[in-house]
């Protein structure tokens, strides 16, 4: 299987620039073969935080969803692409997963920032999908740093961990270095690959978004990493025999021995 994240360019409530960019590296990617593209956190409508903004491009989803349909019908690549979405009077972070001309599933975030918190609510569902030869379990930037996250949806079959940023600041060089420095560690403990891309914008207060695309495989090793944007993404043929392998192993694999049950205890205490 060949995957890839992409730290693709978005603006902030200009989704026919987004639309644009992003039906560019999927007919690119499908040009090459490539099975699955992760792309960033909200990066169909740019990292929104205005609520007035967001109403404004959420009228814009029907055709949105068209259109992404419509590409995914025509190509070979599933694709998961971030955008918000509306629930009576609650608004949430969301990544919906194209593929063969329909949506097969969505995640919404199940953890927001503190900043978040003033517009979005937070999901409440913990789910993998099936895509592809893959299971993929989708986290959404904040939800990354709770490692029960990934230990659930390992749980629940991943082999795929594919996380969606909008992370502001540092270099492109640091983003990915800080990526490195706790990411690996999910891939690893839960033997699963993992992708990571971020979305690249400056928002109206010039606050950077740098480039960043990473894929890691079981053990923690970078397969593919990306931090430069004249090379946004990250792209890697992934081998499952790995995964079987270490599952096959009596010390590798570690989720096989974890004591579920007392742990749950724990967490009440």
């Amino acid at each position: 299987m060949i995957v890839a994240a992409v730290s693709s360019k978005s603006r902030i409530g200009d989704v026919e620039f987004n639309l644009s960019t992003t039906m560019d590296w999927i007919k690119s990617f499908d040009a090459q073969g490539v099975d699955f593209i992760l792309f960033p956190e909200l990066n169909l409508s740019g990292y929104i935080r205005d609520i007035e903004i967001l109403k404004t491009v959420l009228l814009e989803k029907e055709a949105l969803f068209t259109s992404l349909m419509e590409i995914s019908k025509n190509t070979n690549s599933a694709f998961a692409v971030g955008f918000p979405e509306q629930e009576r009077e609650k608004y949430f972070i969301t990544h919906f997963v194209f593929d063969g001309g329909k949506i097969i599933g969505k995640h919404r975030k199940t953890h927001v920032s503190i900043t978040e918190k003033e517009v979005y609510s937070e999901g409440d569902e913990i789910n993998v999908f099936p895509v592809k030869e893959m299971l993929v379990g989708i986290q959404i930037c904040y939800e990354t740093h709770f490692p029960e996250i990934s230990a659930i949806q390992a749980q629940k079959g991943a082999n795929v961990l594919a996380m969606a940023f909008a992370s502001p600041k540092e270099t492109c060089q640091d983003k990915i270095e800080r990526f490195k420095r706790y990411i690996p560690a999910r891939a690893y403990d839960n033997s699963c690959f993992a992708m990571i891309c971020n979305q690249v914008t400056t928002n109206k207060r010039g606050t950077v978004f740098p480039c960043a695309s990473l894929i890691i495989d079981p053990k923690g090793k970078v397969l593919s990493e990306s931090f430069v944007e004249e090379n946004e993404f990250a792209v890697a043929n992934i081998d499952f025999h790995a995964i079987n392998r270490i599952r096959e192993s009596k010390m590798a694999y570690f989720n096989a021995h974890k004591r579920t049950e007392w742990l749950r205890e724990y967490y009440k205490s």
